[in-house]
């Protein structure tokens, strides 16, 4: 299998070396931001922060989303079930993209509800893309580090933006690294039973990775509390299978084996939250691991025969 060359350009690696031997093991995660990155988040009373880059305000740091409620919020994700789904189906305006699911706004001129990433490596590659394919201004829910390669590579389509901060709790910006057990001090978190895995139920003050930008969503999208979350694309299978916008023998590495576990103990959390709040999940993807998860398999997307 053919992967590409590099998930990151050589200064970033660099970089991730030089901020580990000055700032130390708890805060080396500074290379998200380092260099010349600065935010200032929004204020609790709603007001917007800020996104500055090497001394220049690029735009607002807007708040999470205080849109009307919907009916429903669809999860998109990138799996190889949907190469042969219906994926007109989608309703755009409910459609929460993530990564390279952005490619299906390809086929619309419809405005995605939200598009969402937090792994640099995607933009690193794709970030053409986006400027190509993303309407102006879309809400975009961005980690650090994204922010700041998209501040490298295309700040300009950045600032056109309507940005949200994703901030991790075990690496939050400007504060050190949070062990296990500073983070269970934190009282917007949810835990599994055995205390391994844990939820955020206010993404506004952090958000818990579980190795799955799919998981990152669904925080958000129980806290903007629609009647209904639908999971399209979120195969969480096999790894060899290229994403359904890519091509065989030319796709990026996946690295999803190695977390599936953790990610299918998060979405368990994710649906328990989700009954405590009277909000219906449906898998859309025939081969999902999430059917074995209390997220039943729903035939939506299947094209008419």
């Amino acid at each position: 299998m053919a992967y590409l060359k590099q998930n990151r350009p050589f200064h970033r690696y660099l970089a991730r070396i030089y901020c580990r031997l000055c700032y130390g093991a708890l805060r080396s995660h500074n290379e998200e931001w380092w260099p010349g990155l600065r935010l200032q988040k929004p204020g609790l009373n709603g007001a917007a922060g800020s996104v500055e880059y090497k001394g220049r305000v690029l735009a607002p740091l807007l708040p999470f989303s205080a849109k009307e409620k919907l009916e429903e919020l669809i999860i998109v994700g990138s799996g190889p079930s949907l190469a042969s789904q219906a994926i007109d189906k989608i309703p755009m305006s409910s459609a929460i993209l993530l990564n390279g699911a952005v490619h299906l706004l390809s086929e619309t001129d419809e405005r995605p509800y939200a598009i969402v990433i937090e792994d640099e490596r995607f933009i690193w590659r794709h970030w053409p893309d986006l400027c190509r394919l993303v309407p102006e201004p879309a809400d975009v829910y961005f980690s650090t580090s994204v922010i700041r390669s998209l501040c490298e590579t295309a700040p300009d389509w950045l600032a056109r933006q309507r940005i949200h901060h994703l901030d991790f709790v075990h690496r939050p910006y400007l504060a050190p690294r949070r062990n296990i057990q500073h983070q269970k001090e934190l009282p917007f978190l949810m835990w599994s039973d055995d205390g391994e895995v844990a939820i955020s139920l206010q993404p506004r003050s952090g958000i818990v990775a579980a190795g799955s930008v799919a998981v990152t969503a669904a925080q958000l999208a129980l806290s903007m509390q629609p009647a209904k979350i639908g999971l399209a694309g979120i195969d969480l299978t096999s790894t060899q299978m290229p994403r359904f916008y890519e091509q065989a023998g030319n796709q990026a590495m996946s690295r999803l084996d190695v977390a599936v576990e953790r990610i299918l103990a998060a979405f368990s959390l994710i649906a328990k939250e989700g009954g405590n709040r009277d909000i219906v999940f449906e898998n859309y993807s025939p081969i999902s691991l999430l059917i074995n998860k209390n997220i039943p398999y729903s035939s939506r997307l299947e094209p008419v025969s």
